[in-house]
């Protein structure tokens, strides 16, 4: 059988890494009787030790899944498309990745329904492919969340979060080192301090949470650490299989699932696990019949379980951003041009931490809760550019060239629910973007918030002549923290899985990723889904 890696070579069906992968290519042998390898392709007899699980989607759950069942001597199956390798250039230097998120090899790019509550504008969706996922193409900042925040969102459910989330903090497969900061970094820090956010070192330290810091970033030695590079030096490469190719439908032997269909065959296991992520996690299970039967149905697709909460109570951060003018301050509109631009590409080689490139735009970030962290709280977060937002999908991040800065503005614990629903043309994501009052109430209070940080630092916001709510809903997009649309629940009735990651009513499936986290548990949502993946193991009696 053909041997697949990360970086193929000009035979595209040899590939150089340890990492058993397969083909969709070669077509030659019977098919092998089903039960004697758990794995059955068009045209290809293959010896394979039987999958005891399978894996569908390796972005950073899946990945970290795979990592540590495979350390367990599991025999593990992974699916995942898109550019395989994650070496890229531009997806090792923090800073670069911006250039590459319109890029289809690394990104699926789609637009939402209408948004009725944000200007009825239809908003890009984007979420990672390939090996890493979004991992590879975020933001790169690290905030696993708090512990009282766990235990808030988890509170009626008996999931055990405590040691996941110490050991995470300061775990050798996550680091997260500071940012690069700079003066208008210090500007920022000192004026959220006069406005009552003490400077701290880390927002998910016990009481720090409520306060300003710099950034904490997802790398190592000035170098992205995507969830990737920790897969890669500690799976057991010899218990995994990974097949490039799309997953069309998971198989079910009555109320059991017990295997996958993809394009080129299919292939059993004893266990199949969902971790594509918040958009295709639910359609994946609605396309293989499970989910609202209405839905299903009128979908054209058999109805094999009916489950009505799944692709439901989808959120995501709606973010807003208010310009400046900082005369004085170069910001990245003027240090990714000319000489400039090749100063910091020196730095950057020499390894000195003060180069633009060792972070992701932004370099600070303050959390204000109004004396309620868990309901009115909100995040205004130091942008170092300015740019046409409307163009990601297809340009990146494009930057502009006045001497501008920006602040980020998001409530973190968004009430606005929506959901992904599947038709017979295909999906419908809806983010349901400010759709609930608190959410405008809570976005309108950081608006006035950062225009008075604004004014701390020296600077004025950029006029607009329109009232603070319609600069809100005809300016807000997609924090790109897509969460719940499968979320966690004790029972069927208010959501799809059980606090064992099983979807309720089938044996043999689970769901772990983003979509299982019944709200937002951060600023960001990388690491807490990766401590969903680590509960996960957790259960299973698995060491990380």
């Amino acid at each position: 059988m053909p041997i697949l890696s990360f970086r193929p070579i000009p035979d595209t069906t040899r590939w150089k890494c340890p990492l058993l992968l397969t083909s969709t290519r070669r077509t030659t042998g019977p098919w092998p009787r089903p039960g004697t390898t758990g794995y059955r392709r068009r045209g290809m007899n293959l010896s394979a030790r039987p999958a005891d699980i399978i894996i569908i989607g390796a972005g950073a759950a899946g990945l970290e899944l795979a990592r540590i069942a495979s350390r367990q001597g599991l025999a593990v199956v992974l699916f995942e498309q898109g550019a395989p390798n994650g070496r890229h250039l531009f997806q090792r230097i923090p800073l670069m990745v911006g250039k590459i998120i319109g890029n289809r090899r690394f990104v699926d790019a789609q637009d939402s329904v209408p948004q009725m509550a944000a200007g009825n504008r239809q908003l890009p969706v984007l979420t990672g492919r390939g090996l890493g996922g979004s991992s590879r193409v975020n933001g790169n900042v690290a905030y696993a969340g708090p512990l009282e925040r766990y235990r808030y969102v988890f509170g009626g459910i008996n999931l055990d979060y405590t040691n996941v989330l110490n050991v995470l903090h300061g775990d050798a497969n996550a680091p997260r080192p500071h940012s690069w900061a700079d003066e208008l970094s210090e500007k920022f820090l000192s004026a959220a301090e006069k406005m009552g956010a003490p400077r701290v070192d880390d927002p998910d330290n016990v009481g720090e949470f409520a306060g300003a810091s710099v950034l904490h970033v997802n790398t190592r030695y000035g170098l992205r650490h995507n969830h990737l590079e920790a897969f890669r030096a500690n799976a057991a490469p010899q218990n995994i299989r990974i097949i490039r190719a799309p997953v069309k439908r998971i198989i079910l032997d009555g109320k059991r699932a017990t295997g996958v269909a993809y394009e080129g065959g299919e292939i059993f296991a004893s266990e199949v696990v969902l971790s594509a992520g918040a958009i295709s996690s639910p359609l994946l299970l609605m396309r293989s019949g499970i989910g609202s039967a209405d839905m299903v149905q009128a979908a054209g697709l058999p109805v094999l379980h009916d489950l009505p909460h799944v692709g439901q109570h989808l959120k995501d951060h709606a973010n807003l951003r208010l310009q400046f003018s900082c005369p004085g301050h170069n910001t990245l509109n003027q240090k990714t041009r000319g000489v400039r631009a090749l100063w910091e590409g020196v730095k950057y080689a020499l390894g000195r931490k003060d180069s633009i490139l060792r972070g992701p735009g932004a370099s600070a970030g303050a959390n204000f809760a109004d004396g309620d962290i868990f309901s009115k709280a909100y995040r205004i977060q130091l942008v170092h550019f300015t740019q046409d937002r409307s163009q990601v999908s297809d340009k990146g991040i494009v930057f502009e060239r006045a001497q501008k800065a920006s602040l980020g503005i998001y409530a973190l614990w968004p009430k606005s629910e929506g959901s992904v629903r599947i038709t017979a043309e295909g999906a419908q994501i809806d983010p349901g973007f400010l759709r609930d009052p608190a959410d405008v109430e809570t976005s309108l209070r950081g608006m006035a918030q950062a225009r008075v940080l604004m004014a701390q630092m020296g600077f004025e916001p950029d006029p607009v002549d329109a009232p603070d709510e319609d600069i809100l809903r005809n300016g807000v997009y997609s924090g790109y923290h897509l969460i719940g649309s499968n979320r966690m629940s004790p029972d069927s009735g208010s959501g799809v899985v059980g606090p064992d990651f099983a979807v309720h009513g089938l044996q043999g499936l689970s769901v772990c990723d983003a979509s299982v986290m019944p709200d937002h548990l951060s600023s960001h949502s990388y690491l807490p889904t990766i401590a969903m993946a680590r509960m996960f193991a957790q259960q299973r009696g698995w060491a990380a």
